[in-house]
């Protein structure tokens, strides 16, 4: 009995102490998830695979050539019939790196139009030179029609963080500046895609290969972005074909050909925010140059051969937003699109007309190339006025800077100004964004971007309009019907678009 209780004695003090120890090992473990927690920690590298299906149907209206009522002369064409896929890849890696990459593959059973008519001149008048003439003519070589599926690269960029520092460079969308819209000055980086038939005003946007360098301090950003393949708006064949475009150049793929954007931006106490950005690169519009204006005496005509080029320009930015209460804010955007012509003298140049049996010469000035330009818009915007309507409503001018009055021979440079938007001194702008949802749980949303342009006395009016519809049948499942109604820059363009969408 005597070393039995020494021995129970023994035996208890060795599981107390065991258990002692078990749990301070126990807390200094939970202490140091905590304390790693409260660091930061490690995120685990992750990958993840989301998209969408969608099935397509366009119906749009082509008046070119059509005469009289072109609502109901024109031709009406299928122009996407098919459907779109969407692959997202995404992943990350700890809190240090992230990828993404977004490719779109679509089928399009209406085919795209490849080829279209030629007009010859003569041999004995001008030997070899082949000129485009689109304007009386709308059709195009049928059996020349392209049906395999596209595949577009929407983004494709790899994320680097830092403290303050961050780094993405592939291939990738860049938007700069307080307004969305038809028209947004100040978001000058990214070229827009005038082809896009969506009611996804989004897909309008064309992603850059970048390199985008972002620099974080005291609620600020300074931005630096190298752009070493410049990429174009994409314009509609009938647009350049129907102006007699015979060709189109874009800046050879050198050093020197990149272009170089930088911007600061950042928070001013709780309601202002502010962006100052520039560009140095080339316009996303081509610029015009009539290679070969010809007067052929007795036959008294004119031939022009255009070819289309891209300026180097240099583009100012800025951007303000304002907050007003809860809700409300005031919000300007501006730009200036400065190019060589700024500073060229004026040029001239010497045609001959027969006038009365006598062949006359004519100074007549080059106004032909396109001018520099300054653009703004300002205005309110809400993000809930009431009973869930949302809207933007800017006001403002695009001012032709150098402008010259068309002079009594303007019939050689008429179409070139129209196609630039520059006919006028300066042109008034209205631009406006308006949402609103209905139905329970918001299962339909109607939203409308449109944009007035006129010229200085509201005489002549251009316009782009966007609504659609989309109802919801699930958060992965909807359908949506839009219209494009748009008269701008010497082209029509109306469209109904059907999309149903499944994301998954």
């Amino acid at each position: 009995m005597r070393l039995l209780k020494p021995a129970v004695l023994m035996v208890l003090m060795l599981f107390a102490t065991g258990g002692l120890y078990a749990q301070i090992e126990s807390l200094a473990d939970e202490q140091d998830t905590q304390a790693e927690a409260a660091a930061g920690g490690e995120k685990d590298v992750t990958f993840s695979i989301h998209g969408y299906a969608q099935a397509n149907f366009v119906v749009s209206r082509n008046d070119i050539g059509a005469k009289g009522n072109k609502w109901l002369n024109a031709k009406y064409e299928f122009p996407r019939v098919g459907a779109t896929v969407q692959l997202e890849f995404e992943g990350n890696a700890y809190d240090v790196a992230h990828f993404f990459s977004a490719v779109q593959i679509e089928y399009n059973a209406a085919g795209e139009k490849t080829n279209f008519p030629k007009f010859y001149w003569p041999n004995f008048l001008l030997p070899g030179i082949q000129y485009t003439y689109f304007a009386s003519n709308a059709d195009f070589m049928k059996d020349e029609l392209s049906k395999y599926p596209t595949i577009n690269i929407r983004e494709t960029y790899v994320d680097l963080y830092s403290r303050h520092v961050s780094l993405r460079v592939g291939h990738q969308i860049i938007s700069w500046g307080e307004i969305e819209g038809v028209e947004a000055p100040s978001d000058i980086v990214i070229p827009w895609d005038f082809t896009t038939m969506s009611n996804y005003f989004e897909y309008a946007r064309i992603g850059v290969t970048a390199a985008n360098l972002s620099f974080h301090f005291a609620g600020q950003q300074l931005q630096f972005i190298w752009m070493p393949i410049f990429q174009p708006a994409k314009l509609p064949l009938e647009s350049l074909y129907k102006r007699g475009v015979t060709s189109i150049s874009r800046p050879a793929f050198e050093a020197r050909n990149g272009e170089y954007a930088a911007r600061l931006s950042g928070n001013i106490g709780n309601h202002f925010r502010y962006g100052l950005g520039f560009l140095y690169g080339f316009d996303d519009m081509p610029d015009t140059l009539i290679k070969l204006p010809l007067q052929v005496s007795p036959l008294n005509l004119l031939a022009q051969l255009t070819h289309m080029y891209y300026n180097r320009v240099m583009m100012p930015a800025l951007d303000i937003g304002i907050g007003i209460g809860e809700v409300l804010s005031w919000k300007l955007s501006g730009s200036a699109n400065l190019t060589k012509d700024l500073l060229a003298p004026r040029d001239y140049m010497s045609v001959m007309l027969l006038t009365d049996g006598v062949n006359t010469v004519y100074d007549v000035e080059m106004n032909m190339i396109k001018k520099s330009t300054v653009t703004y818009l300002t205005g309110p915007e809400s993000s809930n006025m009431f009973a869930k309507f949302y809207v933007g409503f800017y006001l403002g001018q695009m001012w032709v800077l150098k402008y010259r009055k068309q002079s009594s021979l303007s019939f050689m440079t008429n179409q070139v100004d129209e196609g630039n938007g520059q006919q006028y001194p300066y042109k008034w702008m209205l631009v406006s964004n308006i949402s609103r949802n209905f139905l329970e749980s918001d299962a339909l949303e109607f939203q409308m971007r449109l944009a007035l342009y006129s010229d200085p006395k509201l005489k002549t009016w251009e316009y782009v309009i966007y609504p659609y519809f989309m109802y919801k049948f699930t958060n992965g499942v909807s359908t949506s019907l839009g219209f494009v109604f748009a008269k701008r820059q010497g082209d029509n363009r109306n469209m109904i678009i059907s999309e149903t969408r499944y994301s998954f």
